[in-house]
């Protein structure tokens, strides 16, 4: 528990619903916001933040309040701020209302670290609806896993803010276990970084901008990670190759983002060689996934000689549907201008897979992301649409007896 006498700063801000530290009544400041639970349930909250994490009501409101009640995402953060010693928050106030934001001071820093980790919070299928029953210390791993790869636009200044946090939203809401992103740059990866504490960022480089991989505290856990230069790149891209596990389950992940235009088809291509080399090499007990905005075109995954053996492009695998096959398609995303009548659309985004002997995971749904605009701009949150894979986690027994099955695919506005 933490000593009621330590001196604890609170971030101070009019959306918030402030509770006496001592469970009595409640003062509500913003009794019109619709995403704050009702009296009882927030109660319910604050008492189960407390048991999962070892504090007090006290500590449980100051992390509830400030995430819209959300109990995952709350007991995430305690432990992110348990491990760095400061806190994190994902209320954007901007400039529209008066905040003052004074971090956590040393003294509960270091109350806080010397918490034992008694349980860690459960995926989220178990939490949403929330119930009582579901909440329970365990170390199983999940039974799924999600993942979403996204080129977020970062070198286009326009709406840049706006356009990042709308991506931060939906990745917080599909809480992915694994994020690729590309065209990030320092400015937005730092945004990303304060914004999503539940994930573990991993950047390929700090220069003009980069590729960055994102693992899910708590179900993705990291392990190592190295950069594959491309020598022949004019445009400084790379391969990013990151290894972590969810569980018993181990994952080689793969994030680029290849050579941009038609004018340099022939060094991504080269590109794609070095990438698809990288995938077949990573020992067959791993399963591995590479993705991102690889720019690419059908006749030059011909030139390659195709996909390797045992390789899936995880769209064709579902049937090939066309309402998921493009992700940048200008006759849909409005964010790039281009003279003339012709509107191009390509499937410049993909994701492949290559399954672990014996098989360890199942894909289960293919959908597409950020295909709403940004409220308040005529800017979606990126020129590309994102991709969003679930699959299923299969432990040994499953993969061994169950035959492959055909894979989910559909499309989600998001």
């Amino acid at each position: 528990m933490i000593p009621s006498s330590l001196s604890v700063c609170l971030p101070i801000t009019i959306r918030a619903i402030i509770c006496s530290a001592s469970g009595g009544a409640e003062t509500s400041i913003m009794s019109d916001d619709e995403d704050i639970p009702d009296v009882t349930i927030c109660q319910q909250r604050v008492e189960e933040f407390a048991q999962i994490t070892g504090t007090d009501e006290a500590c449980a409101q100051f992390y509830l309040q400030d995430r819209k009640w959300d109990l995952e995402r709350s007991i995430n953060a305690f432990f992110e701020a348990k491990a760095s010693g400061g806190v994190n928050l994902m209320e954007d106030h901007d400039s529209e209302a008066p905040v003052v934001v004074v971090n956590i001071d040393q003294a509960v820093a270091n109350q806080l670290a010397a918490v034992p980790p008694v349980a860690l919070p459960l995926p989220k299928q178990a939490i949403r609806p929330l119930s009582h029953k579901h909440l329970q210390c365990s170390t199983k791993p999940p039974p799924e896993m999600t993942f979403i790869t996204w080129n977020i636009d970062g070198l286009n200044s326009h709406n840049l803010k706006k356009r990042t946090k709308a991506v931060c939203v939906v990745i917080f809401e599909s809480s992915p276990d694994v994020v690729f992103l590309q065209e990030v740059i320092p400015s937005t990866l730092s945004y990303i970084e304060n914004k999503l504490p539940e994930y573990k960022c991993i950047a390929s480089g700090d220069g003009e901008y980069f590729t960055a991989t994102l693992l899910r505290r708590f179900t993705t856990y990291y392990d190592s990670h190295r950069v594959v230069d491309f020598p022949g790149s004019l445009m400084g891209r790379s391969l990013l190759v990151t290894e972590a596990h969810i569980g018993p389950l181990k994952l080689t992940l793969l994030n680029t983002h290849l050579e941009s235009t038609a004018d340099h088809a022939a060094e991504r291509v080269n590109q794609l060689n070095k990438s698809l080399k990288e995938v077949t090499d990573a020992a067959k007990n791993r399963v591995v996934i590479f993705g991102g905005d690889l720019n690419l075109r059908d006749k030059e995954l011909v030139l390659c000689g195709g996909l390797p053996n045992g390789v899936v492009d995880l769209w064709e695998a579902g049937g090939s549907r066309p309402e998921c096959r493009y992700t940048w398609d200008m006759t849909r995303n409005t964010n790039t201008e281009m003279a003339g009548r012709f509107k191009p659309r390509c499937r410049f985004d993909r994701v492949y897979l290559r399954q672990s002997f014996p098989p360890a995971v199942k894909p289960k749904y293919f959908g597409l992301i950020g295909l709403q605009k940004v409220m308040g701009t005529q800017s979606f949150p990126s020129d590309h649409w994102g991709i969003k894979v679930h699959f299923d986690i299969l432990d040994q027994d499953d993969s061994a007896s169950s035959p492959a099955k055909k894979m989910k695919l559909e499309t989600t506005v998001e």
